[in-house]
């Protein structure tokens, strides 16, 4: 009885237009509930692991775990974030880089979860690192953070990590050039370059990748950033992948590029900024130098 009435109502065109109009309506709804539950729970907690070779002729090979844009306690907790770290540190690698924005906010954030996450990398092998924009500085004071990186340098290094804020040290056979975040204000590649001795080849951390810009005058062979956060919400169609990427130069969001005859490598981040990613998985980029 009622299948053959609903077939009187569907033949009826009136009927039918509202009908398949509702339905259209639900399963579009049902879709974007899917997708938003996706993008918010699931995601965020799926690391994806990353090897990338990179050719540097003249050093011994070098693992160096790349790790970048924690942005603890802004949605992802340090229980949240520390499975991707393990993931990262299983690889066993002979260095690792941190490259900034380790809070979203200089205040109110989880200090202890934050450095346990630090001691864990520091423990496993050496440990650099440089801040990122919303680590403190000229650009994140705008929105009432900390006008300067101090306070986090000083977080940072408490935990066995090396800062290096606008310095230079040596690894292995790689020296290593951080500089401070291209937003805040302490940017100064000069101080940093300024009497280091090169011994092989050279590496720079710079949060931003329009950072390199500001580094193009001095002797580097591959720079290691993050800041993009891969675009963190992309949009599946060619062309239109990352319109949210925070960088004037969109041709580096994500992954190895040449670029002046020097290499670029730009990480998506480990973290999940508001606890959302969608078609952007965080990443833990294991790197291959040699």
């Amino acid at each position: 009885m009622f299948a053959s009435s609903l077939c009187k109502l569907l033949h009826n065109k009136k009927y039918y237009t509202i009908f398949m109009t509702r339905r259209f309506f639900l399963s579009t709804l049902a879709s974007g509930c899917l997708a938003a539950g996706w993008f918010r729970f699931a995601e965020p907690h799926w690391f994806d692991v990353t090897h990338t070779q990179i050719s540097i002729p003249g050093i011994r090979p070098t693992r160096i775990l790349h790790i970048s844009d924690i942005h603890i306690s802004d949605g992802m907790t340090r229980a949240e974030l520390e499975p991707g770290l393990r993931l990262g540190l299983a690889a066993r690698p002979d260095l690792i880089c941190l490259t900034g924005d380790f809070v979203s906010y200089t205040s109110g954030f989880d200090r202890e979860g934050l450095q346990r996450l630090l001691r864990l990398a520091a423990d496993t092998a050496p440990c650099y690192a440089v801040m990122g924009n919303h680590d403190g500085g000229k650009w994140l004071a705008r929105f009432g953070g900390h006008r300067s990186t101090e306070m986090m340098r000083e977080l940072v290094s408490s935990t066995g990590v090396r800062v290096l804020h606008n310095q230079a040290a040596l690894e292995r056979d790689l020296t290593l050039v951080g500089v401070a975040d291209y937003w805040s204000g302490e940017m100064n590649p000069q101080h940093a370059f300024a009497g280091f001795r090169r011994a092989g080849k050279t590496v720079v951390l710079c949060h931003n990748p329009d950072g390199k810009q500001a580094v193009a005058a001095y002797p580097w062979d591959l720079m290691l950033s993050g800041h993009t956060h891969g675009g963190q919400a992309r949009l599946p169609l060619p062309g239109f992948r990352a319109p949210w990427a925070p960088v004037e130069d969109k041709r580096f969001i994500a992954g190895l590029y040449d670029w002046n005859g020097r290499q670029l490598f730009v990480t998506r981040g480990i973290g999940s900024p508001k606890h959302v990613r969608a078609f952007c998985r965080p990443e833990v980029s294991v790197l291959d130098l040699g």
